[in-house]
Parts: structure tokens; sequence; C-alpha cells
């Protein structure tokens, strides 16, 4: 497949990303890059309520209609996704200002219902930015993919405090070290033993709040060990958008 590394920016969450974190020539085809210069943040005048305000660029984050994060339904133990990873994948681990952000390195990839998707980036946020039936969970990851045309689709991991988890280690170290620094992502790894899961039709979660990105979040949260929860809120916490109104989109288990 076609690497997109060199055409797609550094996402934040999607962008930024998920996190962090869109598409081809439409609506979803470019994710631009945010940094620490950014103007906007996650709290005051330049926080979630004001985004659509800040820019001409990110008036969706006030207009659009299907807008991510959102409230999920209750788990209903749906068919599970089929995803497979590609093994551990090396990348670069910075934090962009508003995450931390695992930058895969040309090549990476995950086949999710047997289409090969490039692995462009992952990041976190401390607490988690889609709920559960009204019920947050202590941090959420996102894994965002790019296919062939730049169309994304992020996978939503939903954590909670619990056993020590050896799988994120890497990826939490690169994000305590301080500057840039070498780390691993093996997405299936890092995935719930369960992989039941939801989708729905929305947008990247930080300005420009692009719209056109395809979100699959499982239903199971992972564990995270206390301390490995500890040292990302160390590094970023409350960088979560609040829930969107869902409207008229329906959220599936079934891709």
């Amino acid at each position: 497949m076609r690497s997109v590394h060199s055409r797609l920016p550094l996402l934040l969450a999607p962008a930024a990303l998920l996190v962090l974190a869109g598409c081809a020539t439409d609506s979803a085809s470019v994710v631009p890059a945010h940094d620490e210069g950014a103007v906007w943040s996650y709290d005051g005048a330049s926080g979630p309520a004001h985004w659509g305000e800040l820019a001409d660029d990110d008036a969706l984050c006030g207009t659009g209609v299907r807008q991510s994060p959102i409230d999920l339904p209750e788990a209903d133990d749906g068919p599970e996704l089929d995803l497979v990873g590609s093994g551990p994948v090396r990348g670069a681990t910075a934090d962009n200002g508003h995450t931390v952000q695992f930058t895969a390195d040309d090549g990476a990839s995950t086949t999710i219902d047997g289409d090969a998707l490039d692995l462009v980036q992952m990041h976190f946020h401390a607490g988690s930015e889609h709920a559960v039936d009204g019920d947050r969970f202590a941090a959420e990851f996102h894994f965002v993919h790019a296919d062939d045309r730049g169309a994304l689709t992020v996978v939503g991991v939903l954590a909670e405090r619990g056993a020590h988890n050896p799988a994120y280690d890497s990826y939490v170290a690169g994000a305590t070290a301080g500057t840039g620094r070498e780390s691993t992502v093996d997405v299936e790894a890092m995935l719930p033993d369960d992989r039941s899961f939801v989708t729905y039709d929305g947008s990247l979660t930080t300005p420009p709040c692009t719209e056109g990105v395809r979100w699959i979040v499982f239903e199971d949260p992972i564990e995270l060990g206390a301390d490995q929860l500890a040292a990302l809120e160390a590094v970023h916490d409350h960088n979560a958008r609040p829930v969107q109104p869902l409207g008229d989109r329906i959220v599936r288990d079934r891709l």
C-alpha cells in the first residue's frame, strides 16, 4: 500500500488523533498540524466552547453536525473487530503541546476488516473523550489510520485504573521523557482482549474538527496501572473535548 506519511502532516487528535486523531480531496482530506504555538486549549477563552470562533478554518468546531467525541451506548457485546496489526512498530514520540504523539515510521500498517491501512500516529487523552452511557474513563488512546486516499479511521481504546499493562510501557516512557525519543507501539497488544466495538461517522476531536472520520471504539476498556496513568496525567491532564450531540447519526456494532 502506498504510504501516506509524506502527505499527511503530524496530527493531534483527532485528532488531533487521536487526536487525533480528513481524507483525500474531500472535507476529510487534510489534517493540519497543531503544535505548542497553536492558539486553542482545553479551558478558558481558547477552550472547546470557543474553538469555532478562533479561526475561519476551525468553524466546524462550532457549526459541525457530525462531531466527535460522543456519548456511546452501553456495551452490548456485538461481533468482534477483525483487526490484525503488523507487530511492533518503531516511531518518534514527542509532546506537541496538547498530547503526546507517537508518529509511526513509514510502512506501519493495520488490517481492519480485510483493508490494509497505514498506521499514522497514536496519542492519548486524560480522561477519556468518549463516554459510555454517560460515564467517562481515566484515559483514552487514539490510533489514527489512513487509507491510500488519506481517509481516516481512528481506533479508540478506553482505559481504566487497574493492573500494570506492559504493552503501554514503551509509549508511557516516551511520553514522560521530556524530549522526543524513539518508542515502540504494537497495536494488537494494546487492544482489549474482547474486541467487540461500536462505529460511527464523526470528526477530529481537536481544531479544525474536520468531519468524515470513521470512528471505531472498543466497548471493553483496557487496564493501566496507577503508575502509568499518573505518569501520563503528569504530562497532560484534562485534555479531552466534551461530548458532542449525536444528532441523526447511528452508532453501529458492525462496519
